[in-house]
């Protein structure tokens, strides 16, 4: 029956059908094997909240940008624009290189993300969480996802990317940021498979409160981005991390509306800050 699909329906139809597997075998392999006790009322109160935020962003943003970004591939693809229409190469690694590059963006948007206030603003509602699991992986802001495709929209015809290759790409980060996101433990594989790839281990840490832990571990898909920028974090206690961010463990912070209202609200001030304001007020 596939072969009744063309290559770039196939594609679209990983794309589709991907998270919702992957979404089913570890959301059964948290519950197996949980590496870290939940800390809520519900697990599935928690799921409920992340998964409808992720259907809604899709939505919005396929009817905000989907037909833009189609156009704009096409655009570049016909006038043979960016990078790796000017280098000749086999379609093997065109592709490759694409993948590397989009990576290496994903990267830096992500560092930016941390670095710059307005954009930390929207970024923050992913690291709220109190309880990381495989639905965290789709905690985003719809705030952070439109300017991160409009962006998107300038990278396009500055690499020569083309629109079945932005789709690869986002099944490969479906695949890696619920693996990474996960409430699982690949034991000592971890060590092995993180010189590449963004293991879960090396994941938690980034959503640690720490700050100085918080601001490591940036990468996407490929991990070394992280070493060769020197963000690379790693430690031996990781069940002892807590995640989520002090001023939005709340559960008004957890709904819907809170997720949505996250960006454009001041961070509640905490019991110890209110004693350090009054200290610096006397």
């Amino acid at each position: 029956m596939l072969a009744n699909f063309s290559a770039s329906e196939l594609l679209s139809l990983f794309y589709f059908s991907t998270p919702i597997v992957l979404l089913a075998l570890l959301w059964s392999w948290e519950s197996w094997a949980a590496f870290k006790p939940f800390r809520g009322e519900s697990r599935y109160r928690h799921a409920f909240y992340n998964l409808s935020l992720a259907v809604l962003n899709s939505l919005l943003l396929g009817l905000l940008f989907g037909s833009i970004v189609e156009a704009t591939s096409a655009w570049t693809l016909q006038h043979q624009w960016g990078l790796l229409h000017q280098v000749p190469l086999s379609l093997f690694w065109q592709t490759l290189c694409a993948i590397l590059l989009l990576d290496a963006w994903m990267f830096c948007w992500h560092w930016m993300n941390h670095r710059i206030p307005v954009l930390w603003r929207f970024h923050r509602m992913h690291h709220s969480d109190p309880d990381m699991d495989v639905s965290t992986a789709t905690r985003f802001h719809w705030g952070e996802l439109g300017i991160s495709t409009l962006l998107r929209l300038l990278l396009i015809p500055l690499l020569g990317l083309q629109s079945w290759q932005l789709v690869l790409y986002g099944i490969l980060v479906f695949l890696s940021t619920q693996l990474h996101h996960a409430n699982i433990s690949l034991g000592r594989a971890d060590r092995f498979y993180r010189w590449l790839f963004v293991s879960p281990d090396m994941h938690k840490i980034h959503h640690s409160r720490l700050p100085q832990e918080t601001n490591s571990n940036y990468s996407t898909i490929f991990s070394l981005w992280d070493r060769l920028a020197r963000t690379y974090r790693m430690r031996l206690d990781l069940k002892t991390i807590d995640f989520g961010l002090p001023h939005y463990d709340a559960p008004q912070w957890q709904t819907l509306l809170g997720m949505w209202k996250t960006p454009f609200s001041r961070p509640p001030v905490l019991p110890g800050e209110q004693d350090q304001q009054a200290k610096a007020i006397d």
